[in-house]
């Protein structure tokens, strides 16, 4: 973890492709011990997600080079490492665990992140039709004490159209993503089972993961 740190530290000091070309042996290194930590927390989701059983670590990291043609920010290149474990891999669009490896901003998230219009409709519909089962995981005092939601800054400010504005749980149908997430400081990244530990928080939030899936699943024939 070291090695991989000191790189992204260097990079968010030098972000310009002259100092990366230059450097791309030391990128090349950080990416394979990142992808190799990737595929220890892999093994260890799967124990408990046999969904992610084929997945292999390559399929769930992000490029490093980013897409700047509508960004203010002309720097060419990430300064972390991310990767998006769900069936299907960083494409996905299923509900899913996410790691996200940066100096001094190390953390996970688990459920589902911005999903199309028809899948956040499903997973409405079914928090409408089916509150008690998600109400009863998002509750769960594990949940609640190690993790913190996301998305409050997102939420609609009336209910979403074509759904009941008296709806007595209309604040959880407001959102547009649903995520849980935990923050790690450098000291607890840099443990030799940290890939374990992360993949035990991961499990912490399987119930949701499992919620959103089968809700965004739902094809209209069953």
């Amino acid at each position: 973890m070291d090695t991989i740190i000191s790189f992204l530290r260097a990079l968010a000091c030098n972000n310009n492709r002259e100092w990366f070309n230059d450097n791309k042996k030391a990128y090349l290194e950080a990416l394979d011990l990142f992808r190799g930590f990737a595929g220890e927390v892999l093994a260890g989701i799967a124990r408990f997600d046999p969904s992610l059983g084929d997945l292999e670590a390559k399929d769930t990291i992000f490029r490093i080079y980013k897409d700047v043609r509508f960004s203010k920010d002309k720097t060419p290149y990430k300064t972390h490492f991310g990767c998006w474990m769900t069936r299907g891999g960083r494409k996905s669009t299923d509900a899913g665990y996410y790691f996200h490896l940066e100096p001094d901003n190390t953390f996970m998230a688990a459920g589902v992140y911005m999903p199309p219009r028809e899948q956040l409709s499903l997973i409405r519909q079914e928090i409408l039709f089916n509150p008690g089962a998600y109400l009863k995981i998002i509750s769960d005092p594990l949940i609640k004490k190690g993790y913190e939601r996301t998305g409050k800054e997102d939420m609609l400010k009336k209910g979403p159209a074509g759904f009941p504005k008296d709806f007595e749980y209309l604040d959880e149908i407001k959102y547009k993503h649903y995520i849980y997430s935990k923050n790690y400081s450098e000291p607890e990244i840099r443990q030799k089972e940290f890939s374990t530990k992360l993949a035990v928080d991961f499990q912490g939030l399987l119930p949701l993961v499992n919620y959103l899936n089968h809700a965004m699943s739902f094809t209209g024939n069953e």
